[in-house]
Formats: structure tokens, sequence, C-alpha cells
């Protein structure tokens, strides 16, 4: 229970501390403020219609009013409304909500499922030609932008083989089989970016633990290399994992914006694109408090891994 509150308070500081930080950097950054990209250019401001914009705004506030007012409402459930058409911000966001969490959870555990083995086999294998030769492709992962990879993929796959689709989305609710070819090459894009950071950092630590002196006993007794890599090993390499866990799942969350924008995906990310171009407050609020939940989420499941993995971590 305990526990429990501790999250619960850190992921509601970390929302105001974020928001906030966002309501400031909109107005200070915007000529006149958020209240000029809601009233219409040359509009009187004592007229009935731009009377009625202000107090649906709260516009005659100064920020820190408007700011609490603001969080007022989200702890209703009320995010406000967006500035284009005055569309709920809920009913913005959750529309496209559930193709950037399917996209994200995927990645994440595609990430795990693949960097983990690799690290574990460059591990067994260092000072082979096969363990140089795959500790040469995480390297290789590691230094290439996020942004990059996809314009090979859709160049080979889309263009040249013509195998997948370059651009769209298809919701599993419509197709499982289109849903999963639209989204192999946002995938493959994604995971490909971060394996390398995961299977580097366990083929260190693994390397580390291969020292002990257990091992070395565990090897003497004529135990094979992969099940002590499996039995042994993985265990202890796998605790620095679990952090580097937790900044791989914020560069996901940033990651999905780019990967949606290249790929048409109509997620959040194309979300986010439109509301920064046209300054869209509340909308960006509401995605913040969206990444924000995300990222304290996982990292207290990463956590909670690490809690059972590691008995020293319960004092």
């Amino acid at each position: 229970m305990r526990s429990l509150l501790r999250l619960t308070a850190r992921m509601v500081g970390t929302v105001v501390a974020a928001t906030f930080a966002v309501f400031v950097a909109v107005e200070i950054s915007i000529p006149g403020g958020f209240r000029s990209t809601v009233l219409p250019a040359g509009i009187d401001e004592s007229s009935p219609r731009a009377r009625e914009i202000i107090e649906a705004f709260g516009l005659d506030g100064n920020i820190f009013t408007r700011y609490f007012d603001w969080l007022f409402g989200v702890a209703q459930g009320d995010f406000g409304r967006s500035t284009r058409g005055g569309t709920p911000v809920l009913e913005v966001l959750t529309h496209r909500l559930p193709i950037s969490i399917e996209i994200t959870l995927v990645a994440v555990v595609l990430t795990v499922l693949i960097g983990v083995p690799l690290g574990l086999f460059a591990a067994g294998r260092a000072g082979t030609r096969l363990g140089r030769i795959v500790n040469t492709l995480l390297g290789f992962s590691q230094s290439i932008p996020v942004y990059l990879t996809p314009i090979f993929l859709i160049w080979l796959f889309a263009i040249r083989l013509q195998w997948l689709p370059a651009v769209g989305w298809v919701r599993i609710s419509d197709s499982l089989v289109n849903n999963v070819r639209n989204m192999l090459l946002p995938l493959a894009a994604l995971v490909f970016a971060e394996i390398g950071i995961v299977g580097r950092v366990i083929r260190a630590d693994a390397l580390t633990v291969m020292q002990s002196d257990y091992i070395a006993a565990a090897i003497g007794k004529g135990l094979r290399a992969r099940y002590v890599l499996a039995r042994h090993v993985l265990r202890p390499a796998s605790l620095g994992l679990m952090n580097v866990i937790g900044l791989t799942i914020g560069s996901l969350l940033s990651g999905v914006v780019i990967i949606e924008i290249i790929f048409g995906i109509g997620g959040l990310g194309q979300v986010l694109l439109e509301a920064t171009l046209d300054r869209d407050l509340f909308v960006i609020l509401g995605l913040t408090v969206y990444t924000v939940g995300v990222y304290v989420i996982l990292n207290a499941i990463v956590d909670l891994v690490m809690f059972m993995a590691d008995p020293r971590t319960r004092r």
C-alpha cells in the first residue's frame, strides 16, 4: 500500500512539474502569449464573441490562476478543449491513444527479447570473430539515429521489394493481418534504434559476472556454456539492465512520435505535430500527462521487477 502511495505521489508530482513547465514555455514563447493564439487577429476584446472566448479559456487570469484552473479541471476529468474546433481534449486523445500504446508496448517487449539474447551471445562468444561481429552490430545500432532507419526500411521493403506498406495504419480490430503488416516497419525502426544500448549493457555486465569464482566453478563442473549464461549469469547481469530499460522507455516514447510522423500513422505523434504547429496548448498539456503517466508506470514496473530479482533492493 505504501509503495502504491509513493508511486501515485511521484506520478502526480511529475505531471504537475512537467505540465507547468509546458504551460509556461508556451506562454513565453508566443508573442502575446496563449491569448494571441485563441483570439482572432484584430478582434475587439470587448465584443460578445471575444468575451465568450476569454471566459471559456479563462484568459483574464494570470498564468498561475489559469494553470491551476486547468489542473483542477484535470482532477475532475476535464482536460479542456482544443483551440481547433473546440473538441474536448480527451476526445482528441482517446481516439489516437490505442495506436501509440500498442506500438510503444510491443517495441519495449521486442527490444528486451532481442537485445538481451544478443548481449548474452556477444558475452559468451567474447574474443571470437562471431562475438566481435555481434558486438559491432550492437554498436552500429546504438549509433544510428531513429529517424534514419525508417528511410532505408521504406526504400528497401516498401519501394524496391514492395513487400510492406510505407505509410498508414490499420487498427487491430479491423484486421489483425493488416495491422501486423503496417506495424512491421515502424517497429523495426524503433527496436533497431534501442537494441544496441540494451545488448551492450547486458554484454558488459555479463562479462563482469563471468569473472566470478562461482561461474568458473560452474564451468569446471562441466555445465554447458549456454546453461551457465542463462542460469547463473543472466540474473545478476540483468540488474544494471533494469535501470537502462527505464531510460529506454523514455527514448521509445520520443521515438514513437518521430516514427508515427514518418510512417503517416495517425497516432499521438500526429496529434502532437498538429498541436505544436497550431500552438494548441491544452492538447499539448494532455499529451504531456499521457507521456509522463506512461513513463512513470512503466518505470514502476521495472522497479518492481528489480525488487523481485534482487532481494538487496527490498531494504
